[in-house]
């Protein structure tokens, strides 16, 4: 392997991207495997940065190295290419499709998925289905990490299962958005929301045998 200051990106394909995702990971934005058109021997791997129509001090490697990685489950490599653009934006939707569209464009589609994520998981809260309401909170933060509601939410569902780590990591996390007041505030209206949890009947021992010779005895 061997660094470079910077590459045109007209002179770039892409073939995958730098990461094996999960299903509870997506969506999410992927960081493009660039190939060169002129030489499909040699690949651009992240780190780099993207600076308009250039890929500065990204790793250069051989279609060996490439192939050792996708073996390695460090990188995932598509079954085809497509032409790298400028200012475009790689993201991987919850069906594993890939995506690749104009920076403005991939941010307001992600957008639209953590919003709707953010309404099903406060409604699932509402309904009780704390599993459900987690996983939804995890799509939101995976689509857009700068919302602070899914946060919230599964800082609600930490303190509703008596997890206080679980909700002071929640709040760490949320620190940087939003105060910690507002940030307990919104975690208190979740808890709210949520449907009140019934105590557990105490068991039944009407079929004990000390029970059954009491009520003989009586």
């Amino acid at each position: 392997m061997f660094m470079r200051p910077s590459w045109n990106i007209a002179d770039l394909e892409v073939v995958g991207y730098a990461n094996v995702f999960g299903e509870t990971m997506l969506p999410t934005v992927a960081p493009p495997v660039f190939r060169f058109k002129a030489d499909a021997t040699r690949a651009l791997l992240p780190p780099y940065h993207l600076n308009g129509a250039a890929v500065y001090n990204a790793t250069a490697v051989s279609q060996a190295e490439l192939e050792e990685l996708r073996a390695a489950r460090e990188i995932t490599l598509f079954d085809d290419s497509f032409a790298a653009q400028a200012n475009y934006e790689l993201w991987i939707d919850q069906s594993f499709q890939r995506h690749y569209q104009p920076l403005d464009e991939a941010e307001s589609e992600l957008g639209r998925i953590a919003e709707r994520a953010i309404h099903e998981a406060e409604e699932a809260l509402r309904q009780g289905n704390l599993a459900d309401a987690e996983r939804l909170s995890g799509v939101a933060i995976s689509a857009n990490d700068r919302r602070v509601e899914p946060l919230a939410i599964n800082a609600a569902i930490s303190r509703l299962n008596g997890d206080a780590a679980g909700e002071r990591l929640m709040a760490e996390l949320a620190a940087s958005a939003l105060e910690a007041r507002l940030f307990k505030m919104l975690v208190d209206e979740y808890c709210k929301a949520a449907p009140r949890r019934k105590p557990a009947a105490p068991a039944s021992d009407s079929g004990s045998p000390m029970r059954q010779m009491a009520c003989m005895a009586a």
